[in-house]
């Protein structure tokens, strides 16, 4: 007992620091997003995030909120690792030098090669604050010596954390989190709101490390000296990739020189790509990318994240779900019996998980078929038949349904249709998604959306801008700046 409170101590100790270090991250991010917002609408162009949004960019309660994706993801995966390492040192070999300095040198090396591309102030206290906290918890906190329980049961919890690993890996598809969202989150009101708090308040951590192919909005400054290209050429193939032009006295993200047939462009980490203007014309995409790839300073922490996201959150679950079973299990056996009886039951609850999740579908179905799912009265027979509506391209109309599933009170069912509709042909169903476009769930708001772009419907474009300027959801706003794009609007500083 006295080595997991010690570990919980610990790592709690390493999440709390890495919430605080986020939180002022994501508060920073904010102001810098805020700054650039105000001087893109100065400048007569249309923002998104838009106005509603734009105030939340100055809340704390938005960074500390948004903080929790570090948090839960680049926060827990250094804190067990430093834990893990603790315990190696701390339990393994008598002569503890040598695993101290290997550690130590991985520690440096790790920061090292975060800053590679350019100094990142912020994720770098990540990696220096946070080991230091829970690695001196631990050892000041943790048992001298470990008796032969505490190996036993550590085999224990690595072998099912192993088979769980084993079992959901089999489950690996592109599907997988579409279908852990549908089936495990919005079925039930404490899985809806986790997924609505996920999707109101992750877009603020997005844009602390996004690089500049990632963002929506850039912007940049223009000079042109002895040269006779087209300016207005140029500033109409750079809007085209949402690069907007603002005067000299604004802060932004990109500096175009142009100097006789040379286009020279410098990004915020002043790395500079240098192109022909007529290859540059010609291949604009490209020669932004080079850009992008050459000031992408956050890249090795954006994949730090990515996989303290998929495996320290799910590790971090595992601990939290067995600690609590533990306890309560306690309470009629002892400990030791309790700590085994819980893991065997974190291990069983993972696998029956998998259960909840849908078949695959074998090949096309019939119309029927379909027709006799979509009449069902289950929500997940009604969802799997409008998923393969989608995969087969098939016309919704053909199964008159359409006005009854419109109305359908399962969230899954009414964004698969919205889905559905960015492949139907029948101009009826374009009002169908204008409604669905005001949705009160902004999954099925922005499914809607994206199927109105899909379509190429442009009498939806006063209704997009209407979206963006009054919408208070920025994925919605976002979905919204995606289908206006599609439809062949552009941005202009009358907008």
């Amino acid at each position: 007992m006295k080595t997991r409170l010690a570990a919980s101590i610990s790592l709690s100790g390493g999440l709390v620091v890495a919430q605080l270090i986020a939180s002022v991250q994501v508060m920073i991010s904010n102001l810098v997003l805020y700054q650039k917002m105000t001087a893109i609408s100065q400048a007569g162009y249309l923002t998104v995030p838009g106005p509603t949004i734009l105030l939340s960019l100055k809340s704390v309660l938005a960074a500390i909120y948004g903080g929790l994706f570090f948090t839960l993801s680049i926060g827990i995966g250094i804190s067990l690792l430093s834990l893990a390492c603790t315990w190696v040192v701390k339990y393994t070999l008598p002569n503890k030098t040598p695993l101290t300095i290997l550690f130590l040198v991985l520690w440096l090396g790790s920061l090292i090669a975060l800053n590679w591309r350019g100094l990142v102030l912020m994720p770098s206290l990540y990696i220096l604050l946070v080991p230091v906290i829970v690695s001196v918890l631990y050892w000041r906190l943790g048992p001298d010596k470990l008796d032969r329980n505490n190996y036993i049961k550590l085999f224990g919890h690595i072998l099912i954390i192993l088979i769980l690993a084993g079992v959901w890996w089999m489950q690996k598809s592109d599907a997988l989190f579409v279908n852990i969202r549908d089936h495990l989150l919005l079925s039930n009101k404490p899985g809806i709101s986790f997924n609505d708090f996920y999707y109101r308040y992750t877009l603020y951590p997005a844009e602390v490390f996004r690089s500049l192919d990632q963002m929506l909005l850039k912007t940049y400054h223009l000079s042109i000296t002895d040269s006779d290209l087209d300016r207005n050429r140029l500033i109409r193939k750079l809007n085209r990739y949402n690069y907007l032009l603002l005067d000299d006295d604004a802060k932004t993200d990109v500096d175009v020189l142009v100097e006789k047939n040379r286009i020279r462009l410098s990004g915020n980490q002043n790395n500079t790509v240098e192109f022909d203007a007529e290859v540059f014309l010609e291949h604009t995409r490209k020669s932004l990318s080079a850009l992008s790839e050459s000031n992408d300073a956050y890249r090795h922490f954006r994949k730090a994240t990515s996989i303290g996201l998929l495996l320290g959150f799910p590790l971090m679950l595992y601990w939290v779900l067995h600690t609590v079973l533990t306890v309560g299990i306690s309470l009629f056996f002892n400990w030791h019996a309790s700590s085994i009886t819980a893991a065997i039951g974190c291990g069983l609850l993972g696998i029956s998980l998998v259960w909840v999740m849908p078949p695959a579908m074998q090949g096309p179905l019939e119309a029927e078929h379909i027709a006799h799912m979509l009449a069902s009265q289950d929500t997940q027979t009604i969802v799997a038949a409008l998923k393969q509506v989608e995969t087969q391209k098939s016309d919704l109309r053909q199964y008159k349904i359409v006005e009854k599933l419109v109305q359908h009170p399962a969230i899954t069912v009414r964004y698969w249709l919205a889905r559905g509709f960015s492949i139907s042909s029948n101009p009826q169903d374009e009002a169908h998604l204008m409604a669905l476009m005001q949705d009160p769930h902004p999954n099925v708001a922005c499914q809607a959306i994206y199927s109105l772009g899909k379509r190429k419907f442009k009498n939806a474009i006063p209704a997009l801008l209407q979206i963006i300027t009054a919408s208070d959801h920025w994925y919605v706003q976002l979905y919204a700046y995606g289908a206006l794009r599609k439809l062949g609007w552009t941005q202009t500083v009358s907008n």
